[in-house]
């Protein structure tokens, strides 16, 4: 068996960051990844949202094969557990073993030194450490920095926008 964490964590507003974002934005921002999937992930080509509440939201995607995480082509369901403001633990029906996790984080330097981490968690009974199928999963997974930054940057053209 082959358990992978990969992390990462963005700075949510740097120094020369413009608009500087709140933890209820960034909060929003995350929320906004998670129902607009297609603009984060190139393997979903649709998403909809098909329940709501404080504590889960349920999207339904269809995605085109991804052969590193083992999701295959078709329709997904997706429940993502919520525990606002900081946390949203997202899996898929179809493939339990894989969950994408995001967290606002907070720094000791005042209320807007936040921070976004996003990790992945993979667990795959079926392979062994060190073997060619070990080495694909490492290799060929996505790295969570680019979605970290790119929920951050989204975030703000949202704001700036006025749209958040």
């Amino acid at each position: 068996m082959v358990f992978i964490i990969d992390a990462h964590t963005e700075p949510v507003n740097p120094p020369s960051a413009s608009p500087v974002l709140t933890h209820a934005q960034i909060w929003a921002g995350a929320l906004f990844e998670i129902r607009n999937k297609p603009l984060f992930f190139p393997t979903i080509v649709s998403s909809e949202v098909i329940s709501e509440t404080e504590e889960e939201i349920v999207i339904r995607s269809q995605m085109t094969e991804h052969s590193t995480t083992g999701h295959t082509p078709g329709e997904h369901v997706t429940r993502f557990a919520l525990s606002p403001p900081n946390k949203s633990d997202g899996v898929d029906d179809s493939t339990p073993n894989f969950h994408l996790i995001c967290i606002v984080g907070q720094g000791s330097g005042g209320d807007t030194d936040l921070y976004l981490t996003v990790i992945y968690e993979w667990n795959e009974k079926e392979a062994e450490k060190g073997s060619d199928r070990h080495e694909e999963m490492k290799e060929g997974n996505y790295h969570p920095s680019g979605l970290a930054k790119d929920v951050v940057d989204y975030t703000r053209k949202l704001v700036k926008n006025g749209e958040l």
